[in-house]
């Protein structure tokens, strides 16, 4: 038995362990907010977060289930001038199923893109087939994983110890399923076969501080658990960038994990803005971030 079916096995009694659980699927389906255009904010209120802890859990050593967050994406068509910054906020509304108020955002901003995003497939007779969508259960996210962390004796993922692929405070990658030939018939063969996705770690902001998300080394926090988070990010490169959105609520694990889904709604900001001249931390890379007080009125 070869590793890719050994593996899938894994995959399919993650799935049937996990019952209700929906594994992630990274898509950017109504999330893409485009190439960014200078003093031109680009907005989405429209979607939810499935869990108040899901950027808080993925900072610590066992990193985190992908599915506990929203993915969003834009494009930048030149590389930021001394100028220039990209600022990035997000604001809870009261959309979703879980406490209204209470949701205290986080996010996370990677280089690099996941499977499909660009619609990536191949012509099949007069259907266009696209690639499967990445997710934390494929037999190569866990390959990934076993590869790095060994075997702990079938703790977490494919005995990785890990919860699951994410990371918000770093470099991580993640696997899809093979596109068969005939759908759903994997003795037909590969049409488009499995592949790892890669995600550059550039910054992170998150809302409040240590007592709601946690001691993690290095994390930045603006100071008040009030809702709402903003932050600038200079120094980027032309290129696709993934913003990945979460809770920073450490402690919902205990009520909300990890068979419990609410939802919690967030307005999320994205725009091509002049870089404030007030100092600035060092945070991943070569970008720069600035935390930003909240504005009033």
């Amino acid at each position: 038995m070869n590793w890719i079916t050994k593996f899938t096995l894994v995959a399919c009694g993650i799935l049937a362990i996990a019952g209700t659980k929906a594994l992630a699927h990274i898509s950017y389906t109504d999330r893409n907010f485009g190439t960014l255009i200078i003093s031109a904010d680009v907005s989405n209120t429209t979607q939810t977060i499935s869990s108040g802890f899901g950027w808080a859990d993925a900072t610590d050593a066992d990193w985190g289930d992908s599915h506990r967050f929203r993915y969003f994406r834009f494009t930048l068509a030149n590389p930021l001038t001394a100028d220039q910054s990209v600022r990035i906020t997000a604001e809870r509304n009261l959309l979703g199923t879980g406490p209204t108020g209470t949701f205290l955002p986080a996010f996370s901003l990677f280089s690099g893109l996941a499977q499909r995003a660009n619609n990536e497939g191949v012509q099949q007779g007069s259907v266009y087939r696209t690639e499967a969508l990445a997710h934390d259960g494929a037999a190569l996210s866990i390959q990934s994983l076993v590869n790095q962390f060994g075997s702990d004796n079938g703790s977490g993922l494919g005995g990785s110890g890990k919860e699951g692929s994410f990371r918000s405070l770093g470099n991580w990658s993640i696997g899809n399923d093979p596109t068969y030939n005939t759908a759903g018939d994997a003795g037909s063969g590969n049409l488009i076969a499995a592949r790892l996705a890669s995600f550059t770690y550039i910054g992170h902001a998150a809302d409040g501080t240590s007592a709601n998300f946690g001691n993690a080394a290095g994390i930045v926090g603006d100071g008040t658990a009030d809702g709402f988070v903003t932050a600038n990010f200079s120094g980027l490169a032309a290129g696709d960038y993934s913003l990945f959105v979460g809770g920073a609520n450490y402690a919902l694990q205990a009520t909300e994990g990890p068979t419990t889904f609410p939802t919690y709604g967030a307005n999320v900001t994205v725009g091509l803005v002049p870089e404030p001249s007030t100092g600035s931390l060092l945070l991943g890379g070569a970008a720069l971030l600035t935390l930003l007080r909240r504005r009033k009125g």
